[in-house]
């Protein structure tokens, strides 16, 4: 059994490392305060592009939805694919063209369906977080209208590649840097054509317990974030 004397002892080495920790965390607080400071004074940073508002009331609202326990049924004929249909591997991922991680997930899957395309069936569908991302909603409008031209992944890639550089103006760039009918390009994405057909994309992403970007479906299994490319190796050699 403790003494008074231990107890105290003890008490009091709680209570400094406490008081080290409590005193770290304010440090680091203040150097992360003073750092954007000066970023911002320097003109390295714009503050008004910030927006925790709207980031943290979009995650409150996708989290707050409930996830259904059953299947959906994600995988669609109306989305662009690589691979066999009849592939014995069915890959959906449901991506956003603003999202830095459905950029990095996007180059890998373009690598993986072009080195398996035997063995997957990859199928790409929109979930615009527009609330963070303003322009996403728009950018996956002008991939189904370059998809009319058969230009699909040409756009999906171009998109990505240029993704700190969007804007309706880009659109249209992209579109001439890939030889479509511009005007045809314009007249798809100026009136809206495939408004619809992206946020059914996102309500179905909804359904099947999508909350962020990239999430997977690898035969049906949800799987949500990046996939690192050995771990897509091993599920294919397996």
């Amino acid at each position: 059994m403790l003494t008074d004397f231990e107890i105290h002892k003890k008490r009091n080495w709680v209570a400094t490392i406490a008081t080290l920790i409590v005193i770290v965390l304010l440090s680091w607080f203040v150097w992360r305060v003073l750092s954007y400071a000066n970023q911002i004074r320097k003109g390295e940073i714009d503050p008004s592009t910030f927006d925790f508002s709207e980031n943290s009331m979009s995650s409150l609202r996708l989290a707050a939805i409930p996830i259904s326990d059953q299947p959906a049924n994600i995988v669609s004929d109306d989305d662009a694919s690589l691979g066999r249909k009849d592939a014995p591997i069915t890959i959906v991922e449901f991506a956003d063209f603003q999202c830095p991680y459905s950029r990095e997930a996007s180059f890998t899957m373009r690598e993986l369906a072009l080195k398996y395309p035997e063995k997957i069936n990859y199928i790409y569908r929109d979930f615009p977080l527009s609330e963070v991302h303003p322009l996403a909603q728009k950018a996956a409008e002008a991939s189904e209208c370059a998809a009319d031209q058969g230009k699909f992944w040409e756009y999906h890639d171009k998109l990505f590649q240029n993704q700190s550089d969007l804007s309706q103006e880009r659109f249209y760039q992209f579109a001439a840097e890939l030889n479509l009918n511009t005007s045809f390009f314009r007249s798809c994405l100026d009136s809206g054509t495939y408004k619809k057909e992206v946020e059914t994309d996102y309500q179905e992403g909804l359904q099947a317990g999508v909350r962020g970007t990239p999430t997977f479906f690898i035969n049906g299994n949800r799987i949500q974030g990046a996939i690192p490319k050995d771990i897509f190796e091993k599920i294919i050699g397996e």
